[in-house]
């Protein structure tokens, strides 16, 4: 009943763990995808002679005319958008300096730490890695918080959100030349 079995163990084993949520993210920003993705949003955006035309302001005809319109102009106009989102955003830091400082200690402290070693000593106490990040982003939230990140990002985004709302409601869109796609703004209106 004893046999002698010689199983051959030898190989490589390759195993890719998956990475999930935040780590995928940074994973994707560490990339370079982020400005790619950001650009090629922008690469998109209309002119803004179209954005702007003052005869293409009308009040909609109904409520569901309303989020048609709405939904329509925020697909339309996403790049535009955003860059109005970033332009609000650049006054705001340009306006605050204590800001624009703090932020630029934020990221240069950032690049410090990822090109420093693994471990940090601090009297008779080892830092890890995880360590390392944890006390730069509590330094950070402190500097932002000093600095007024909070009221700026609330006031940024609710401009924006103002701007963006008011322009996708009272843009009639179907008005412009379509010239791009003929089934993009159907004249339909189903009642």
């Amino acid at each position: 009943m004893s046999e002698n079995v010689n199983i051959d163990l030898a190989g490589e084993i390759n195993a890719t763990t998956e990475k999930r949520g935040f780590q995928k993210l940074l994973q994707h920003v560490r990339s370079g995808a982020a400005p790619t993705l950001v650009m090629g949003v922008l690469s998109s955006r209309r002119p803004w002679t179209q954005f702007v035309a003052t005869d293409n302001f009308k009040a909609p005809a109904s409520i569901p005319r309303l989020s048609r319109r709405f939904y329509r102009n925020i697909e339309h106009f996403q790049a535009n958008y955003l860059m109005i989102f970033l332009g609000l955003f650049a006054y705001c830091l340009i306006t605050t300096p204590l800001l624009l400082i703090a932020m630029a200690a934020s990221f240069f402290g950032y690049k410090k730490l990822t090109s420093g070693p693994n471990t940090w000593k601090i009297g008779n106490w080892e830092l890890t890695k995880t360590q390392q990040y944890v006390a730069a982003v509590s330094c950070s939230t402190l500097i932002m918080w000093l600095a007024g990140a909070g009221a700026v990002l609330f006031w940024v985004l609710g401009a924006t959100v103002t701007v963006v709302a008011l322009h996708a409601s009272f843009f009639d869109a179907e008005t412009l030349a379509l010239s791009d796609d003929p089934d993009q703004f159907p004249m339909i209106e189903q009642v």
